[in-house]
């Protein structure tokens, strides 16, 4: 648990399913049918993110509401999708009268040209649904994600995320993990056992408050920032799921080297809002600045001292592809913004910045960085995405090719083989400690 309390006003009382689907025909009908099956839930969508197979011709056979991206547009914006089928699904009920509406006939006065029943619509519409974000390959285990749903509906948690057991097959080396973990203690002070579980049971309160999303595989970090940032209740529960795991091939490796990726834009997106510490009040405080809230007094900190200014057209030349928010434009106040232009432009990449990217490598050894990116026996260019991964493990040294792999790599092997040596390399300390 993350705090004393919920924090929505308004409880939900059903709850909306959402899940995210790519190629997944052969597991999404068993998933949906368990999703149904859930004390609470009436409503079950899936978000076909862009797959090659029949999996939304399943999905709708299976009588789930079904939406489709043309292309993949990954894990974020398939749960935006979704959470937005399911207000418009609302939207729709409401504008028909909904459960609650019935219809009388008026003897006088009726509205002119009027010859039938008139509409009577309870004023006080039902709550938001909460929001369930399952997994497409869960399968039959779906239905182990009802204490999930029970906290949410009955305890009062507002964001509650699945505690999962071992699951058979997993090839995780926890890398990406541990870093998910150390960012959100870092931001929040609250330590997460499984910080990358994507099964969530959210109110729409806490969701609409977590907006705008990170990207990709960075939204389970972002969402738990930003909710226990916004003074939600957040608290794992143990649910008995499974999935299929991620293996130890060079398919899986990259998979968590795109994880990585997005985690650690993610983190470096909101690392400038983790809460400030408590301010010491001196004796002398003026007593216009003490806020009275009952039991407990809060004494109001003085103002924070405010950052160098930096306007975002400072920001304009650098090889960026977007805008900087205020928050960005923040996290680079203190930058040398002529010496950051050059190095950026100096990196082997084969496309403009994010944001995101720009923040996050602007405190990294972007001199070395490059000399990495050039020795490496790589043919072609890097992507924005294969440097942030390799200027997050720049201590872990150069990799080592396995005989199974010819040179010239290509920068996924490349980049794979970077995560590969800084696990290495951590293992080895935590066995010579």
């Amino acid at each position: 648990m993350s705090s004393e309390g919920p924090l929505t006003a308004h409880r939900p009382e059903r709850v909306a399913v959402v899940i995210p689907a790519k190629n997944e025909a052969d597991r999404i009908e068993a998933t949906i049918d368990a999703a149904r099956a859930l004390h609470g839930v009436d409503i079950v969508v899936v978000v076909d993110d862009g797959s090659t197979d029949s999996t939304a011709a399943v999905a709708m056979g299976a009588d789930a509401l079904v939406v489709r991206h043309k292309t993949n547009r990954g894990k974020a914006a398939a749960m935006a999708t979704g959470a937005q089928l399911v207000q418009m699904r609302e939207d729709t009920d409401r504008a028909d009268g909904g459960d609650s509406f019935i219809e009388e006939l008026h003897a006088e006065p009726r509205e002119p040209g009027h010859t039938g029943p008139l509409p009577v619509i309870d004023p006080a519409p039902a709550q938001p649904r909460a929001l369930l974000f399952l997994d497409a390959d869960m399968g039959a285990s779906a239905s182990g994600a009802q204490p999930l749903v029970d906290a949410v509906l009955e305890d009062g948690v507002d964001m509650a995320i699945a505690l999962l057991p071992p699951q058979e097959g997993a090839a995780g080396m926890g890398f990406v993990v541990r870093t998910a973990r150390r960012g959100i203690e870092k931001a929040t002070g609250w330590t997460p056992t499984q910080p990358l579980s994507g099964t969530r049971c959210i109110t729409r309160e806490t969701w609409e408050a977590c907006q705008p999303l990170a990207a990709g595989w960075g939204v389970e970090t972002s969402l738990t920032i930003d909710a226990l940032t916004g003074g939600f209740w957040v608290k794992e529960i143990e649910a008995e799921l499974h999935h299929r795991a991620t293996g130890s091939d060079l398919r899986g490796q990259l998979h968590r080297a795109a994880q990585l990726r997005d985690v650690l834009r993610a983190l470096a997106r909101r690392r400038t809002i983790a809460p400030e510490p408590p301010v010491e009040i001196e004796p002398e405080t003026p007593l216009d600045d003490i806020e009275e809230t009952g039991e407990h007094e809060v004494r109001s900190a003085p103002d924070a001292p405010v950052a160098p200014g930096r306007d975002a057209a400072d920001l304009a030349d650098l090889p960026v592809t977007g805008t900087f928010s205020d928050e960005q434009t923040r996290a680079l106040a203190d930058a040398d913004i002529a010496a950051l232009d050059r190095l950026l432009r100096d990196l082997p990449v084969d496309a403009d910045f994010a944001p995101d990217d720009a923040v996050f490598l602007a405190g990294t050894d972007l001199d070395l960085l490059a000399t990495r990116l050039h020795d490496a026996p790589v043919s072609g260019t890097f992507t924005p995405e294969h440097a942030v991964i390799i200027a997050s493990h720049l201590d872990a040294g150069e990799p080592e090719i396995p005989p199974s792999l010819d040179s010239p790599l290509t920068p996924d092997e490349y980049a794979s083989l970077v995560v590969h040596a800084a696990v290495d390399a951590e293992n080895s300390a935590k066995s010579d400690s």
